[in-house]
């Protein structure tokens, strides 16, 4: 069951459509009129003969150089404003515009981002109308991504974060079967859906969540974009997946694609030990 904002939610999204609609009507009337102008400046006799043999041709170029800048801002803003229908239209989820920016993120960007996030969470959690069994379920993850963000030491754990919010967000939300995070990069958003996957030729299969970069790479046989962590034994970085599970809860669990059992909240609780 979702909040009852959901009708401030489809206000903003009818807003959003008709700002995208009027830059782009603009652009087309500002274009109509520059090529006006640039016609009748053209074919309109002067009086006084031009000392310059070119000037006819000034309200031309004009065209030629605003008319392009004023095309590409409007697309660039009918493009901002569908991401943001996008992320109206889930508003129980990490929007993908966070997401998308967390790719190019350095760890500090991650973990102001995370914070903002566990707030947000938050502040859900104490507007839902849904089940109590569902809400409390919400505001345990939302409880441990926060005391995670506390502790974590790294880009692994901060995309643990984001797991945690992922599972408190779908906790609350039951209208659809939530997918994982993309095992391969959590960072990378949301699944699109489960593949077969093997982490060597001898291993076992497994079911995991990916998104689309991650499954075109393996289609054209490439290496997905993987989140890397620190191989205490080698001292170098290697994908997470390849840690050992007892000394890695993210290996363990694959940010949920690998649970079958208990929640990721629960997992990541055990690894955390007592709260101090």
């Amino acid at each position: 069951m979702r909040p009852t904002e959901g009708t401030g939610t489809g206000r903003r999204s009818l807003s959003a459509t008709a700002m995208a609609t009027a830059a782009v009507t603009t652009a087309c009337v500002s274009l109509t009129l520059l090529a006006t102008t640039a016609q009748a400046a053209t074919h309109t006799p002067s009086a006084i003969p031009s000392t310059t043999p070119d000037s006819a041709s000034l309200p031309r170029l004009l065209l030629l150089i605003a008319g392009p800048l004023l095309l590409i801002a409007a697309v660039a803003l009918l493009l901002r404003r569908r991401t943001r229908l996008r992320d109206f239209a889930h508003p129980l989820s990490v929007p993908r515009s966070v997401f998308t920016a967390l790719r190019r993120a350095d760890e500090t960007e991650i973990r102001e981002r995370a914070a903002e996030e566990v707030i947000r969470l938050a502040a859900q959690t104490r507007s839902t109308t849904a089940a109590p069994a569902a809400a409390e379920q919400a505001r345990e993850a939302c409880a441990t991504a926060d005391t995670l963000l506390q502790r974590a030491r790294g880009v692994p754990d901060l995309a643990g974060v984001f797991a945690l919010l992922h599972e408190g967000y779908a906790a609350l939300d039951r209208s659809t079967a939530p997918l994982p995070l993309c095992f391969f990069h959590p960072l990378h958003g949301t699944a699109t859906r489960r593949i077969p996957w093997r982490p060597s030729e001898h291993g076992d299969r497994f079911q995991v969540g990916a998104c689309a970069s991650c499954i075109r790479a393996l289609r054209t046989r490439r290496s997905p974009d993987t989140l890397t962590d620190q191989d205490q034994a080698s001292g170098g970085p290697v994908p997470y997946f390849h840690l050992p599970p007892e000394h890695s809860v993210w290996a363990a669990t694959g940010y949920g694609s690998l649970l079958t059992d208990a929640s990721l909240t629960t997992h990541v609780q055990r690894a955390l030990g007592p709260q101090p």
